[in-house]
């Protein structure tokens, strides 16, 4: 894939004084640039985009400085060069924008043929970054390393599933919580199927801008809107031959939905912009965490697209439901950041991982993944104590242990009233937490305010 370089003209001014802005906008345009002037920082931040060839921006200026406007674009558009303006008496304060992630900075009063050749390496730059991070994604593979381990009856199964479906071509809706690894499992998918050797590309529905999602899908022709100063290929054009994974597809704005089902259904698209058809040779796996079919009855996903979409459906079973498998994804987690860290795998002790193995994992394999990781930074020895779990993961699961205790010698719900076992559960809780009505607060899930409220409801001390 090659970016059209010669289409990228367009850079983002920002100089407070005007007859700086007017002179780069003569000298920029007499030169083949499209300026975008503005005439502060707040503004020039408002303005930026991915896809300007470059930004010029001045270090002193009001609402808000050249440093910080550089620290906004390296932190949103990594791929933007910024080239710094700054007065003789500003060299001390450019080079620290240099430090920052400045691609150059220029004294005045400056040669413009200079500026010139700065601009022109900046571009040449940017592209380059542009299309190497465009390449990553559309040819990102899942590591051999990372596969559904475990031994529970769930897992045995899925990856039975993935030997039968891998082969087909078939759209694949994949279920289940957030954070149990749908994204891996489109991965495995793909990695087994037919176009395993051609691109698998990743869309995120929610983590897109509404305005941007349809040309990020489907890509755009240069002018087809304000900022569009080149061609760019969609996620649809990058996934040619291999496989498009839409993350979160209840995310997608009902307005888009009927041009996915044109692809599900036709097998081509359009550019923004363009009345050009192009064929979609793609496999389509998409992913929810939600009950599309409750959002079909709401009126808030299209019926037609949810039975194109369900043509293969496996749902992902949360972490809660299958802890004999945390010894097992425990071990491969730790050496994954072994490995990251250049350093010998981190073994758990019986007692971590028996509060692990206790623990309800709202977040899933990826709470897991950030316990180990948190774990792995404040272990000082080899072996992984419950005092290096993150606390309130530790307190829940002993609260967890002892509810059982508890439950083992004390009543049985069974045939309880609501209140009593709201009363049994607030009691235990509080007993566990050795009386602390903070962290029993924090196990339940409500405020200490309500605790307190529940300890008078009840007439409980």
């Amino acid at each position: 894939m090659k970016i059209d370089s010669t289409n990228q003209k367009q850079v983002l001014v920002a100089d407070d004084e005007e007859p700086i802005r007017r002179l780069l906008d003569y000298n920029l345009r007499k030169s083949g640039y499209e300026p975008v002037l503005t005439n502060h920082g707040k503004e020039a931040i408002a303005r930026a985009s991915d896809d300007f060839a470059c930004a010029l921006i001045d270090l002193k200026m009001p609402e808000a400085d050249g440093l910080a406007v550089l620290q906004y674009l390296r932190l949103h558009y990594p791929d933007l060069p910024v080239i710094i303006m700054s007065a003789v008496g500003q060299v001390k304060d450019a080079v620290a924008a240099m430090k920052q992630g400045a691609f150059e900075y220029i004294t005045k009063p400056f040669d413009f043929d200079q500026l010139l050749v700065l601009m022109k390496s900046a571009t040449q730059l940017g592209n380059a970054l542009r299309e190497n991070r465009e390449l990553r994604e559309s040819v990102l593979s899942p590591s051999r390393d990372q596969e559904f381990v475990g031994v529970s009856p769930a897992m045995q199964s899925l990856r039975e599933t993935v030997k039968t479906i891998a082969p087909l071509d078939s759209t694949v809706l994949i279920t289940g919580e957030s954070g149990v690894g749908k994204g891996l499992l489109a991965r495995l998918i793909h990695r087994a199927s037919k176009r395993a050797a051609h691109p698998f590309v990743t869309t995120s529905c929610p983590a897109m801008p509404g305005e941007l999602l349809e040309s990020e899908m489907f890509g755009h022709e240069r002018g087809a809107f304000t900022g569009a100063v080149r061609r760019r290929l969609g996620r649809v054009e990058m996934a040619n031959g291999g496989t498009l994974f839409l993350d979160e597809i209840g995310e997608l704005p009902l307005s888009l939905q009927p041009k996915l089902l044109n692809v599900l259904q036709d097998r081509q698209f359009q550019r923004v912009g363009s009345s050009e058809t192009i064929a979609a040779n793609i496999r389509l796996i998409a992913a929810t965490n939600a009950d599309l079919l409750d959002m079909v009855a709401a009126k808030a996903f299209r019926e037609d697209l949810y039975y194109r979409l369900n043509v293969i459906q496996v749902t992902v079973p949360p972490l809660r439901d299958r802890p004999e498998d945390i010894p097992l994804l425990a071990k491969q987690i730790l050496m994954r950041i072994a490995a990251a860290q250049k350093r010998e795998p981190l073994e758990i002790g019986a007692e971590a991982l028996g509060l692990l193995s206790t623990y309800h994992w709202p977040g899933n394999v990826r709470e897991l993944e950030n316990a180990l990781e948190r774990a792995s930074a404040f272990c000082p020895g080899k072996i992984i104590q419950p005092g290096d779990l993150p606390p309130d993961m530790t307190r829940r699961a002993k609260v967890a242990i002892g509810a059982v205790a508890l439950m083992d010698n004390g009543p049985q719900i069974g045939g309880m009233t609501l209140e009593d076992i709201e009363k049994l559960a607030l009691r235990q809780t509080l007993v566990v937490c050795n009386g602390n009505k903070a962290a029993a607060a924090r196990s339940l899930g409500v405020t200490e305010k309500t605790i307190y409220n529940k300890l008078a409801r009840f007439g409980l001390r």
